[in-house]
């Protein structure tokens, strides 16, 4: 698909920026951007309380390799050199969630963000040559505070637990306690008990998504899965969050369920379930 035949996103660039730039939120509430794919980007009640969550800016993959299935259908929202945030959240290792291109840009571009990796691949940020001083490498539930935010991981299952050598989990997802908000985003996983119990302890306000399943034809092809729209409803309305936002939908053609299937069961199946879905680059506020 060539660039120009992209789909249009709601906002970009600088106008995004100046809408970041002047979201004043009190406490109690947290504005949260979508940036395509996993990637969001969440503000507290102040310019320290500014992190971002797997973004995917660039167009490495295709670029990487132009015979991929897995080519954009929008544009990034913003640059990586425009990224100016406190701390960046990485979930794994899957170039559309750690994707160095990006990572390199921001880290090159604004000196003081930090970068939150599991510690299982943080080497891939030494690789890039990002100072050791500014990886934080991250484990199943050993906290981390940066500022006024706290973030714990969480171990997800994409498709599987797995973990290297020293046990540190490849995929993890993030509870993530800012301006009084507790909220969830699940990285890429799809649904064990485990998770169901962790989750329930964390009592969750807002809990971000993966909803682009998997299935037979794209496992045979190397793609890994997650859960779907029917899962990721049922685990939202089961941990108990106030308020449910699917990601992973809206990037690749070939590695998705349709969101308006999200829609559809919650109405006919959790009628009274809070829910919201984003357009990259569209600002979205919550308040306890």
């Amino acid at each position: 698909m060539g660039k120009e035949h992209m789909r249009p996103i709601y906002n970009a660039g600088e106008s995004l920026l100046k809408d970041i730039q002047r979201t004043q939120i009190p406490e109690g509430g947290v504005a949260i951007w979508s940036l395509g794919q996993a990637g969001v980007l969440i503000k507290g009640s102040s310019s320290d309380e500014l992190i971002c969550v797997d973004p995917y800016l660039s167009y490495s993959i295709e670029t990487e390799d132009p015979d991929t299935e897995f080519k954009r259908e929008i544009p990034p929202p913003l640059s990586p050199n425009e990224l100016n945030v406190n701390s960046v959240l990485l979930t794994h290792f899957h170039n559309d969630h750690m994707d160095l291109t990006t990572i390199k840009g921001v880290a090159q571009a604004h000196p003081a963000t930090k970068f939150v990796a599991p510690a299982s691949h943080a080497y891939l940020l030494h690789d890039i040559e990002i100072d050791r001083s500014r990886i934080l490498p991250a484990r199943q539930e050993q906290v981390i505070s940066d500022q006024s935010i706290t973030i714990t991981p969480v171990a997800g299952a994409h498709t599987a637990y797995e973990s290297d050598q020293d046990g540190n989990q490849y995929y993890l997802g993030f509870f993530i306690e800012i301006n009084g908000v507790r909220i969830y985003h699940t990285g890429d996983t799809v649904v064990t008990p485990e998770l169901i119990e962790q989750a329930k302890k964390f009592q969750p306000h807002v809990t971000l998504l993966p909803i682009n399943g998997g299935d037979y034809a794209r496992t045979s092809r190397g793609i890994v899965g997650n859960m779907n729209f029917r899962e990721a409803a049922d685990f939202g309305v089961e941990i108990g969050s106030d308020i449910l936002i699917p990601i992973h939908f809206d990037m690749f053609s070939k590695n998705r369920d349709n969101p308006s299937y999200f829609v559809d069961y919650l109405f006919h199946n959790y009628p009274a379930q809070k829910f919201h879905m984003m357009s990259a680059g569209e600002r979205f506020i919550y308040f306890t």
